[in-house]
């Protein structure tokens, strides 16, 4: 008798468990879906403000985009765009994307982009620029996007 009740048990559970189970990829990401930017403490000369954006089209198709903008013209100005996808435990990075102007005050940077649906992506980018031999911030300043997720 026991030995059914523990085989019935087991399978109970077993059913359970599976039944109840999130598939993979559709794992909510556990930190805040909120956007934020950043930069060291530090005084900043010539950096004005900088972004990056997620735009979710249809069928898995995205576009992501950001901007770093200077008060004034500047020897060299970048931002690098990095698509993430949450694998469940982590955000990873699926590619990189340079912009990079000479001699501008902005630059701006738009990929268009066909990804795989059914998961959790973010962007997140950094932002620096050169001007006078000067490298501001002198850690670039980085921006992220809240999570997306790409039916």
């Amino acid at each position: 008798m026991s030995v059914i009740l523990l085989w019935v048990l087991v399978l109970v559970l077993a059913v359970a468990g599976t039944a109840f189970a999130a598939p993979f990829s559709s794992k909510a990401p556990p930190e805040p879906t909120t956007a934020y930017k950043d930069v060291g403490i530090q005084s900043l000369t010539y950096l004005q403000d900088w972004g990056c954006n997620l735009i979710s089209g249809s069928g898995g198709y995205i576009t992501i985009t950001g901007f770093t903008q200077a008060y004034q013209n500047v020897d060299y100005i970048m931002v690098r765009l990095y698509l993430q996808r949450w694998n469940g435990s982590s955000w990873v990075d699926l590619g990189s994307w340079p912009f990079e102007k000479y001699n501008a005050s902005r630059v701006d940077g738009a990929k268009g982009l066909l990804v795989a649906t059914g998961y959790y992506y973010r962007v997140r980018a950094i932002h620096s620029l050169t001007n006078s031999g000067i490298t501001e911030p002198t850690t670039p300043a980085n921006s992220c996007t809240s999570s997306v997720y790409i039916k």
